[in-house]
């Protein structure tokens, strides 16, 4: 049973009534930082797309039991990666199998740009990167997103800035 009130909804978990923010009110305020977090994490806007709405009808299908977790968000953010993940890999074995190269994707900006220093990362130094400066997660999160440990976020982040500074021709990295 749910009660809507607002950007609340009332349900029933363990016998009592407990009221928790609404789908609708975190899809709002949510949605579009998580796909422009995906973009710049995958490069691909379709992908990024196609992720995020394919996480979100995952958790809007599991909606009690997703609000409720420590990171709604975070665990949405891990099944839109594990799902960009799929489907990256069923690209390179397509690519692989018909022999045909795959264009480089046109970025809108800023996205464009910013695009252009990170893509000298690895995979997973561009998603901790972006898990951290633009989706403002954790370290702690990342490590849930990513499946990875609180140290090994950690280090990718440290090897991520410190690429990034030598790409920035930065002489005072840390």
């Amino acid at each position: 049973m749910n009660i809507v009130s607002g950007t609340l909804v009332g349900v029933i978990q363990k016998g009592d009534l407990v009221f928790v923010e609404s789908f609708e009110a975190w899809y709002d305020r949510e949605h579009d930082r998580m796909v422009a977090t995906l973009l710049l994490a995958t490069g691909s806007v379709d992908l990024a797309a196609e992720s995020v709405d394919e996480a979100c009808s995952r958790a809007l299908e599991r909606w009690t039991r997703v609000i409720v977790m420590e990171s709604p968000t975070g665990w949405v953010y891990r099944v839109a990666l594990n799902h960009a993940r799929r489907i990256a890999r069923r690209q390179k074995i397509e690519e692989r199998l018909t022999r045909r190269l795959t264009p480089k994707p046109d970025l809108p900006a800023p996205a464009g740009e910013i695009w252009e220093l990170v893509r000298g990362l690895s995979v997973r130094q561009r998603q901790v990167i972006m898990l951290r400066h633009v989706a403002e997660l954790p370290e702690r999160e990342i490590a849930e997103v990513l499946g990875i440990s609180r140290g090994t976020v950690s280090s990718t982040l440290h090897d991520a800035h410190q690429r990034l500074g030598r790409l920035l021709g930065d002489d005072n990295e840390s």
